[in-house]
């Protein structure tokens, strides 16, 4: 992701229930704590979630990770089970799709106007620069 991009974090804290409530639905949430492997990866990402395992379903987070970030390794995993995530699609398109539609369904999975107008920012930061 580009580094404008990668700097811009949401405002709004992911609530308890939000991660509970992804968990029901079948994703496997990791915190990633202090001094552990997990955090040190999601260092070196340069991140602050990331998604992974074979169906996109394990989802890694940091203990502050903000409620888009939470969304889109969430969406992530839906677009790979979709068929919208696959080895032919770039991991470029994947990103700008998922902010896209969190912009478009914001109400629909509770992103504040804040959050929106930073997930347009990240959405034109990745697309001007391909990355």
């Amino acid at each position: 992701m580009d580094d404008e991009a990668a700097d811009i974090r949401g405002i709004e804290l992911a609530s308890p229930e939000l991660v509970e409530k992804m968990r029901r639905k079948g994703r496997v949430i990791e915190f990633a704590e202090a001094g552990s492997e997990a955090l040190r990866y999601l260092d070196t990402m340069k991140a602050n979630a990331n998604v992974g395992g074979e169906l996109l379903t394990n989802i890694l987070i940091r203990g502050d990770v903000r409620t888009i970030e939470i969304w889109e390794e969430f969406l992530h995993g839906t677009q790979k089970k979709c068929g919208l995530i696959d080895d032919s699609v770039a991991t470029t398109s994947a990103e700008i799709h998922v902010k896209r539609f969190m912009i478009q369904h914001r109400r629909m999975i509770g992103i504040s106007e804040e959050d929106s107008s930073l997930l347009e920012r990240m959405a034109v930061a990745i697309e001007s620069t391909g990355q």
